[in-house]
């Protein structure tokens, strides 16, 4: 962080305006129940904060609690000061960044530590930091300002590209090329074989396929903690430019994720599957293989997809299917005990007519 950040600053950073002194001087940030005297407090949501505001905000004119928020909320509450911009949401992570620092290591920040192993054969640059324990393998390639922090392994032909953070215990087999800023956060693993292996004949043992290919990562791709993304049979697996990956996260030999992806916490997607731009996939949803998920789709938490999915469409469930189609099955499922129900009687009612039939007797006969 800076060392001194005023409002004006954060305003010019994040596109907004000063309310009230831009001089003053803030010292963090916070949230609504916790801020402090000079913390920022971001609100994006005005409903209830202007209780909320009153009950942080000290007395007389330049104290208190600052605000991020849309010129609405400062009308309402003239006394207090922050920044004004027109989307306090997308504001908030330029924020955020403010404050948050590069990542650094208390030992060093260019160079290589004494203890990792570094191959003759390895090309890193100067800049870059390979921490405590690493290994980086022959024909690798650590660029400017990248940022190994510590027990890494990196093996035989990959490449790291500028300013990227490869954290605590992160694993990158051979021939895994990795673009510029990425983030692969601690005990991930970039470039394991794919699962290759078909099902054998009965009696038969099953045999492994060997997988040639490797991984390959846009620029500005991050990846989340335990997450595993196995290499291309032949072809590489690939992660487009600007795709965030959260933890617990699996994708399989030859699957291409297109650029600006969101792919959330225990999701799976089976081999050779293909995401297109923008796709979101939300928490333990999963993908077949051989599958298309067309430009902006979003398939919503525990989503199955078995099928391709239109470019822009919303499905859900299993199988998926259209986001309100689903709703419906699921409003009839609710309804499945009572349907059974009215089966049983009627069910019964019908054996009753047929017995009446077979007596001979005319429906009301025995009334």
């Amino acid at each position: 962080m800076e060392e001194r950040m005023t409002l004006r600053a954060i305003a010019e950073r994040v596109g907004g305006r000063p309310v009230g002194d831009g001089d003053r001087v803030v010292s963090g940030v916070a949230s609504p129940a916790n801020g402090r005297e000079g913390d920022i407090v971001c609100l994006w949501n005005l409903e209830g904060t202007a209780s909320t505001a009153g009950e942080n905000r000290l007395a007389g004119p330049g104290g208190g609690v600052l605000y991020l928020a849309d010129a609405e909320f400062f009308a309402r509450n003239p006394g207090c000061e922050g920044v004004s911009t027109d989307d306090p949401k997308r504001a908030f992570p330029l924020l955020l960044s403010l404050f948050a620092g590069p990542r650094r290591s208390s030992f060093g920040s260019s160079g290589v530590h004494p203890s990792a192993v570094v191959s003759d054969e390895a090309d890193v640059h100067p800049t870059a930091w390979v921490g405590p324990l690493c290994v980086v393998e022959a024909g690798t390639s650590v660029g400017e300002g990248a940022f190994l922090q510590g027990r890494v392994y990196v093996g035989r032909g990959c490449s790291i590209g500028p300013g990227s953070v490869l954290e605590a215990g992160a694993v990158l087999f051979e021939r895994v090329r990795i673009g510029s800023r990425c983030v692969i956060h601690g005990n991930s693993v970039l470039g394991s074989d794919g699962f290759g292996v078909p099902i054998a004949p009965d009696g038969c043992r099953p045999e492994r396929v060997p997988q040639l290919g490797g991984v390959v990562l846009g620029d500005d791709v991050e990846v989340g903690a335990c997450t595993t993304i196995d290499r291309g049979t032949l072809d590489d697996t690939v992660v487009g430019s600007g795709t965030k990956i959260d933890n617990h996260v699996h994708i399989a030999h030859n699957v291409q994720v297109g650029e600006n992806c969101i792919i959330v916490a225990m999701t799976g997607i089976a081999g050779s599957a293909v995401l297109e731009d923008g796709v979101v996939m939300a928490a333990r949803s999963g993908v077949k293989e051989h599958v298309r998920v067309g430009r902006g789709a979003i398939v919503a938490a525990q989503g199955g997809v078995i099928g391709d999915v239109p470019p822009g469409e919303v499905v859900s469930g299993f199988p998926a299917r259209p986001h309100r189609e689903n709703f419906r099955v699921q409003a009839a499922m609710q309804r499945l005990p009572e349907l059974l129900s009215r089966v049983k009687r009627l069910e019964k009612e019908l054996d009753a007519f047929r017995a009446r039939e077979v007596d001979g007797r005319p429906e009301g006969a025995d009334e």
